[in-house]
């Protein structure tokens, strides 16, 4: 393996990554290893230290050097005097994240999301339904017949409404009718 190149302040701030209190464990040994493989290039000594394998040293060093388009922009930015330390230490707390992870694609939109949470803050009766409260399965039921979605389970009803912190019941509601 090639020696792992990194500048001073590159160096400085994922030192300052590893030596914070609030770094998450993940995000320290990853810095870690890309200050000891820019210091040593030893695979194998890095991976030892850190308790990983060989596999997992290579893919940290051939993740920031694929990065390294975007690195040189952002130091070329700090030097600038453009960008901080702060925005600069972000930009490679980002680099250096889980990737994201394979798997089915999410099924609704962002868009969808937020016509059925806007359905979920208006008052049933308002929405032509003639209960006093959502539940879970009448909001699904809803959202389905006013054609924002093609089919909702009511625990993804509930599921979307605790992200946002809305609260319905999850049980059948028997309203009284606004006649």
């Amino acid at each position: 393996m090639e020696k792992l190149l990194l500048t001073k302040t590159q160096t400085k701030l994922l030192l300052d990554g590893v030596h914070a209190s609030t770094s998450p464990q993940r995000l320290v040994e990853r810095a870690g290893i890309l200050l000891d493989a820019a210091q040593s290039g030893n695979k194998l000594k890095v991976a030892t230290k850190y308790s990983v394998g060989r596999d997992t040293v290579r893919r940290w060093c051939q993740r920031w050097q694929s990065y390294q388009a975007e690195l040189d922009r952002l130091e070329t930015e700090h030097q600038a005097g453009t960008l901080s330390d702060t925005m600069y230490r972000r930009e490679i707390e980002t680099i250096l994240a889980d990737a994201p992870r394979p798997g089915a694609p999410a099924t609704f939109t962002e868009e969808q999301k937020q016509q059925i949470l806007a359905v979920a803050t208006r008052k049933p009766e308002d929405e032509g339904v003639p209960i006093t409260h959502w539940s879970h399965g009448l909001l699904a039921q809803t959202v389905v017949d006013k054609g924002i979605v093609k089919a909702i389970s009511p625990a993804q009803i509930g599921r979307f409404l605790k992200e946002c912190g809305i609260t319905t019941t999850s049980k059948s509601v028997l309203g009284t009718p606004q006649h």
